[in-house]
């Protein structure tokens, strides 16, 4: 619009011109138009007008010229023709013409214009054809430059799916080294085999029907047959009549970011295992995309079915009510930027979970929330865990605290780490003040301190545990208690130990009882003591008349039975007593041994003299078997014959009068073997393994009771095995006999190495003065009367120092001393005596009914010679006085 503007503006001011020339060319030369002719050069002006501006121009021209025409009527020119009428209607012809004119030319130039322009119109649509070729070839040529340097797969096919270009990349992905090659391959080979029926039979036909499609999708390498990933954007090829012509692919290798995508999946589901091994959910939010997103365990944990729409208010309706408003005030506090770790139950169903809840939020420069991340861990077996562990706690507490004894545990210096009841009660406190702290705290007894702590340092360095038996400690209350301690080392995992458990059971009653038995058992030994010097006493006088009725030469056979049955019987009790005594030294470890060697022989010849008056006495019949070779053993002669001899009397007890009693010595190997067997009661099968038990006798009933205490061979068994040695019986059963057989160990000697003691013959007793001191009247006269009879000068006192006084003036070679004095006792005038002149080297000899192992030894220490036990055996005593 703007040149056509432009282009009449310029016709207009051309038309002007040409009319101002025209009007100059008339002037200057002076042509007198007394004729139209002359107007017809306005119609050259007015021709070119109506062409070149079209009729509006052609009509302007034309009423110009008319005006101008006109200009000829005026001075100096209205002499022309013009100026008449007639020029006048030259002037309307003019006008007329010119119009016509005008109209007539614009319409020849319009169609010579309109044919002009559809000549232009067509050159410049086949130049624009020209052009678009040119450019579509060069689009073409640069779309295939394109495609063939591109990186990523391009390939087109023809609605057969044959294809009919690939691309130089896509050759290289598919394994292919020519276009001949792939182009020899139908689309459908490019696919992995379990791809290729969904893109043939349901893809490709929605691409058609959509016009193209995109899709995720395995191709296959034909060199190595592995498959790879591509994204693949299809879309369909079309003639230029729009008909489909085939199909076109982009399609971009993303085997790396499927590998990657399957590794965060992979990760994903470890991490959600992980979640759900540990019981640990996780959640992030985003407030400004307004997204919360849950990790399937916090939605398994909250019992929430995924996809649920998540709320504030559906978080607060599966808290436990009763720690909901702790949890809200939690949580709002969490909005003001405090930490948000919580502890609190949720209600999933029918169950009561435990939860911990921890939360970071993030906030903006301006303090908004605009995010978060946090944790919910399942925490229910723990809480469980730790109910059961405080219950488990409190149960062991309740143990601990009901136990009597007292139970700590104790670090390296010795401060407690725990301690319970019966600790705190012996230090008046409570087991929470005891925590920390160490004995000297509560215990005042510097002494006991540093022993308990030398004992807990011991056990704690050599990691070894400790038995106390006995140890004092003093209570809060000053108040002495006994116990027996046990202190076990607490090793740590590297075998280090700081710790030890102790165990002290208050044993302050034991201790009470044990003193109370030694008390007791002193005042039981005192009483047997007692018992045996008071019953021998008796004895003492009655076998001193037995004596003296020996030495009568009175053949009346009822006078000589009647002796020797209370010579029997007081021999008897003796050896009751003597057993008695012996059994209670033995079992409380008293019993002292005097060792000699000896052949055994002579103590075997020695019991049987012992046991031969029983034997005799009940018509049995003794056979004694001994190897012609000497055995010598090493013991206590004394206590041997005494295990001899009560076998023995034992034999000779349980066997009916007339039956047989066999002795046998042998040799086994290294052992001396002594046998006695008998044709007795016997013994029942269910006694013989008690046999050698205390009080245990073999027939109860009273058909056969000959008496005893059931100790005898309590007393042979514990004899022979403090000896070293063995002793068994043995019976086919009731009325089958007995036999009992002692091993002892026997020495390697020959005869040469020493001598067995021989018994000589009686030398003649020598006269001695003697003095007898007893305050039993009885014994000290009927004693008196038998050493008189054989001979010996003799006083008695019946008090100690009637005695010490009578020993001053009488000087007697001898002493006959009873212990058991009223005023002083026989030691205490056993040591006067020594101190004086005139009885310094009298022989002592204590005559009493104290026997013990300590009465012997008080005996020596006081200076007795010798120490015998009544009744005495008045052979025995004047065999000692021959000696002395």
């Amino acid at each position: 619009m703007i040149h056509l503007k432009y282009f009449f503006r310029n016709v207009y001011i051309a038309s002007i011109l040409g009319v101002a020339v025209i009007l100059y060319i008339l002037k200057d030369l002076q042509l007198i138009f007394g004729y139209t002719p002359q107007l017809l050069l306005f119609l050259v002006v007015i021709a070119f007008a109506a062409w070149c501006g079209g009729l509006l121009a052609g009509l302007f021209t034309t009423l110009v010229s008319a005006v101008a025409s006109i200009y000829f009527l005026f001075e100096p020119y209205n002499f022309l023709a013009v100026a008449s009428l007639g020029g006048l209607l030259h002037v309307a012809l003019l006008v007329s013409v010119g119009a016509i004119c005008s109209l007539i030319i614009s319409l020849l130039y319009k169609q010579q214009q309109r044919a002009l322009h559809t000549v232009m119109e067509r050159e410049e649509q086949l130049k624009q054809e020209i052009a678009e070729r040119n450019k579509t070839r060069a689009e073409r040529d640069l779309y295939v430059f394109l495609a063939k340097s591109s990186t990523e797969f391009i390939g087109m096919c023809d609605t057969e799916g044959v294809p009919f270009f690939i691309n130089d990349a896509g050759l290289r992905l598919v394994g292919l080294d020519s276009l001949e090659q792939g182009l020899d391959i139908p689309i459908r080979e490019f696919f992995f085999p379990e791809d290729q029926a969904f893109m043939m039979d349901e893809f490709f036909p929605a691409v058609i029907q959509n016009g193209r499609g995109e899709i995720e999708i395995r191709f296959r390498h034909f060199k190595t047959g592995e498959a790879f990933w591509m994204i693949c954007n299809v879309f369909v090829l079309k003639d230029l009549n729009e008909n489909l012509a085939g199909l076109a692919t982009v399609s971009t290798n993303i085997t790396e970011r499927k590998k990657t995508e399957e590794a965060l999946r992979q990760s994903q589901i470890n991490l959600n295992r992980a979640q759900a091994v540990a019981h640990i959910g996780s959640w992030r939010m985003d407030v400004g995309n307004n997204i919360l997103d849950w990790s399937d365990e916090n939605y398994r944990i909250f019992g929430i079915s995924k996809g649920t729409s998540l709320t504030y208010q559906l978080f607060l309706e599966i808290i436990h009510p009763d720690d909901r408003a702790l949890v809200d005030k939690a949580w709002k506090d969490a909005l003001t930027g405090k930490p948000y770790d919580i502890e609190h139950r949720l209600i999933v169903g029918q169950e009561i979970k435990w939860v911990r809840e921890q939360a970071e939020l993030e906030f903006d420069e301006h303090g908004s929330l605009t995010g978060g991340f946090g944790t919910t861990k399942d925490i229910t077996d723990i809480k469980r865990s730790q109910e059961a562990l405080q219950h488990e706690r409190m149960f062991l507490r309740q143990v601990i605290d009901a136990a009597p004894s007292m139970i700590f545990v104790k670090d390296r210096e010795s401060r407690f780490i725990l301690g319970n009841e019966a600790l705190a009660r012996c230090y008046g406190t409570n087991p929470e003040n005891l925590i920390g702290k160490s004995e000297q705290i509560f215990n005042t007894d510097a002494d006991e301190v540093a022993r308990i702590q030398r004992d807990d340092l011991e056990v704690i360095s050599s990691r070894t545990p400790k038995r106390i038996p006995e140890e004092k400690v003093t209570c809060r209350d000053g108040i002495v208690h006994w116990y027996s301690t046990v202190k076990i080392p607490l090793l740590e995992d590297d075998n280090s130990c700081n710790k030890l458990l102790g165990v002290a059971s208050d044993i302050t009653e034991r201790k009470r009882a044990e003193e109370a038995l030694r008390l007791a058992d002193r005042r039981k030994d005192e009483f047997l003591a007692m018992l045996a010097h008071e019953l021998r006493n008796p004895l003492a006088p009655i076998r001193n008349a037995v004596q003296l009725l020996k030495m009568r030469e009175d053949e009346d056979p009822k006078l000589v039975w009647s002796r020797n049955v209370i010579d029997r019987q007081v021999t008897h009790m003796a050896r009751l007593l003597d057993d008695l005594l012996d059994v209670a030294r033995i079992m409380q470890g008293k019993i002292t041994l005097k060792s000699e060697r000896f052949e055994l022989t002579d103590i075997v010849n020695n019991a049987i003299e012992t046991s031969r008056p029983l034997i005799e006495s009940r018509g049995q019949e003794l056979i004694v078997s001994q190897t012609t070779t000497p055995q010598w053993i090493e013991g206590d002669r004394v206590r041997l014959e005494q295990v001899l001899s009560n076998l023995l009397n034992n034999a000779a007890k349980y066997t009916s009068e007339g039956g047989t009693i066999t002795l046998s010595v042998m040799r086994d190997n290294s052992d001396a073997v002594i046998k006695i067997q008998d044709t007795g009661i016997g013994i029942a099968p269910d006694i013989l393994p008690q046999i050698f038990d205390l009080f245990t006798q073999a027939d109860h009933s009273l058909a056969h009771s000959q008496g005893g205490l059931g100790i005898g061979l309590t007393l042979v068994r514990q004899l022979v095995e403090i000896h070293g040695g063995t002793v068994t019986a043995a019976s086919a059963g009731v009325g089958q006999g007995s036999s009992f057989t002692v091993r002892l160990p026997a020495l390697t000697m020959k005869s040469t190495d020493t001598e067995s003691t021989q018994t000589q013959s009686m030398l003649p007793i020598p006269k001695f003065r003697i003095l007898v001191v007893d305050d039993y009247l009885d014994a000290a006269e009927s004693l008196t009367m038998l050493l008189q009879a054989e001979g010996h000068e003799v006083e008695t006192a019946d008090c100690g120092l009637k005695a010490i006084e009578q020993a001053q003036s009488f000087r007697p070679q001898v002493v006959l001393l009873d212990i058991g004095l009223p005023d002083l006792d026989g030691y205490e005038v056993a040591k006067r005596l020594r101190a004086l002149p005139e009885t310094r080297d009298t022989v002592l000899i204590a005559l009493t009914g104290y026997g013990q192992t300590e009465d012997r030894e008080r005996s020596e220490l006081a200076g007795f010679n010798h120490h015998l036990l009544k009744p005495v055996n008045f052979e025995k005593l004047s065999a000692l006085l021959t000696a002395s």
